[in-house]
Parts: structure tokens; sequence; C-alpha cells
């Protein structure tokens, strides 16, 4: 009954190498961007200099405190009127 399970999962057997996964491996594309990135090292510089303007911001805790303190909270039906509906006069 064991070898049946086996050979399920192994059809090719433990020794064939069949569903190892090769570490090693680097695709074209992965390939090709590494080697641009070589030759074009002022992209990197403008991905670093894109990544400070989007996510290294300083906050200021107090203008942020007032915000929360100054919301108005939403009842999530902004699109409805707040009130009786009111027919023709």
């Amino acid at each position: 009954m064991n070898n049946f399970f086996n050979s399920l999962f192994h059809p090719y057997g433990d020794k064939s190498g069949h569903g190892v996964m090769d570490r090693g491996f680097v695709s074209n594309h992965t390939r090709f961007i590494d080697h641009f990135l070589e030759e074009h090292p002022e992209v990197v510089k403008d991905q670093h200099k894109g990544w400070h303007i989007y996510w290294d911001k300083q906050v200021d805790q107090v203008a942020q405190k007032k915000a929360e303190l100054d919301s108005v909270p939403d009842d999530g039906y902004g699109f409805h009127s707040h009130g009786p509906l009111k027919g023709p006069e």
C-alpha cells in the first residue's frame, strides 16, 4: 500500500529530480532587469528618491490629533439626505 501512495505523489520516483525546485534558476526577465540596473545606476537612485517622497514623511502629531478631533462622524451613506423625504407641496 505504501508503494501505491508513493507512486501517486512521486510518479517518477524520489530520485528523478521532478518536483524539486532549482534554487539557482534565474529567469530571463530577472537577468535582464539586473543587467539593466547595473548599466543604469541612476534608475536605482531615482527609485530611492521616489521612495523618500512617498514613504519618509515627517508627521506633525499635533496637527494629526487636531484633525482627528475636528472630524465629523460619517454615516456611511453620504448620498442620502439627512431627514424625511418631502414631496411636492
